[in-house]
């Protein structure tokens, strides 16, 4: 309204000069120096509404974050739930029935296989034993006197071999007494820890029934159920991340077998990952998360999926910002169809549609259309991201960055935290696996 005003201002100053055309004479130099300091006036108070004008405007432009678009890893797994289980997990069951004589562990107590962990009232038995014993001193003596005298010719075969027979019919049973007096000590089938005593003194134990249970957790393995849909992706060796949440562990770890079987049900397949567990934090029944490689490319673009959206055609799209006014520091909104790639955990690769070093609206686009102006403001952060990728090696200083692995840290936390690719970092430090010590200096940058 008052660039209307001031418009009008001066169409009337000129009119009125034209009306006075006529009388202008006298003191031209004061009437021009008036005149001057008039057109100075206005001067000042046009640059007074342009500079409103211009605040105004700048106030409607709305402020978003953006992304500059650089070439990175894209890395994606298949992720599943398993169980610990372990082989090393056994029944303790008598091979004998009778009562409990004598228990010679207790619960905690670590065992090797064959010890003997409790004795069963065997007294009947040595009872036999003894019997047997007797009638096989009786035997012998008779077999050694129908020998003497079978060699000399004296005497009937018959009592001979009658007494032979007799004589090691009692050594086999005497062999087979031993052998079930061995079955009244219960022993450790396998060496680990007595985790379990079912049973007390006095109390009667029978085969059917279990005693103790051992457990060696030195190896366990997980197993879980995978899709039909990734056979062809999951083999023997693969490579596979552990986490643990409940203990606060992650491991490496490679596949160990891969079952043949499709259960009809579900379409699943088992996998089993085996794993060394010398300080037992692993226990029996314990949940972990198994991470699979399945994708790693390098060098390409990857986005947040939340920018990306869809237009009523099904296309997806984003909004690329090109500068109109770089005083201002004004974008205008460009549309741009972008071809998806597979996502993993919020970050999609962008297959084709996007150049290195376009910069793309953020969240705040999704209430923009095509042709709107905005302004960045994250623009000192992105300008600093670009002097980063810029950086050379002499301005670095030429001197690598080194990470002393942590306990429970993995490679794929490193490769993580510094944003590097894995590939580098097996190759920078030699590794032929992602498997790290606690302690081992990698190279996370060069």
């Amino acid at each position: 309204m008052k660039k209307y005003i001031v418009i009008i201002s001066l169409l009337a100053l000129v009119s009125a000069c034209n009306k006075h055309d006529k009388k202008i004479g006298g003191n031209l130099q004061q009437q021009k120096v008036q005149i001057q300091r008039q057109i100075d006036s206005l001067h000042q108070i046009l640059e007074k509404i342009n500079t409103k004008l211009g605040d105004r405007q700048a106030k409607e432009i709305p402020g978003i974050s953006a992304i500059k678009v650089a070439p990175t890893v894209f890395t994606h797994y298949i992720e599943l739930q398993g169980n610990v289980d372990t082989d090393g997990n056994v029944m303790v069951i008598p091979e004998a029935m009778g009562s409990v004589k004598k228990i010679y562990k207790n619960e905690g107590d670590k065992v090797r296989k064959g010890e003997t962990i409790m004795l069963l009232d065997d007294a009947v038995l040595r009872n036999q034993i003894s019997e047997i014993r007797t009638q096989y001193s009786l035997a012998k003596t008779a077999y050694d006197r129908q020998k003497r005298l079978w060699d000399q010719k004296i005497g009937s075969e018959m009592a001979y071999l009658q007494a032979k027979t007799k004589k090691e019919s009692l050594v086999r049973k005497l062999q087979t007494l031993k052998s079930q007096l061995a079955k009244f000590y219960v022993k450790a089938p396998i060496s680990g820890t007595l985790d379990d005593l079912m049973i007390k003194e006095g109390e009667m134990a029978a085969p059917q029934r279990p005693v103790a249970r051992v457990v060696n957790l030195d190896r366990v393995y997980v197993q879980a159920d995978v899709s039909e849909k990734y056979l062809t992706k999951i083999k023997k060796r693969t490579p596979a991340i552990l986490v643990f949440p409940e203990i606060n562990k992650s491991l490496n770890a490679q596949i160990g077998y891969v079952g043949n079987f499709i259960h009809p049900n579900n379409r699943t397949f088992k996998i089993r990952i085996n794993l060394r567990n010398t300080n037992g934090d692993l226990k029996p029944n314990l949940t972990g998360n198994i991470k699979i490689k399945d994708l790693e490319e390098n060098q390409v673009v990857v986005l947040p999926l939340s920018i990306v959206q869809e237009d009523r055609a099904g296309d997806n799209f984003v909004y690329v910002l090109q500068l109109v006014d770089q005083t201002a520091g004004i974008y205008k909104t460009i549309k741009r169809k972008v071809v998806l790639g597979p996502d993993y955990k919020g970050r999609v690769w962008i297959k084709s549609g996007l150049n290195p070093n376009d910069i793309v609206a953020g969240k705040a686009a999704r209430g923009l259309t095509e042709g709107d102006q905005v302004k960045i403001t994250n623009a000192a952060q992105l300008t600093q991201d670009v002097d980063n990728q810029h950086k050379t090696k002499s301005q670095a200083g030429e001197e690598s960055v080194y990470h002393k692995v942590k306990k429970g840290e993995t490679l794929f936390e490193i490769h993580q935290h510094y944003k590097v690719s894995l590939a580098d970092l097996r190759n920078w430090n030699h590794l032929k696996n992602d498997k790290v010590k606690i302690g081992q200096k990698l190279i996370v940058r060069k």
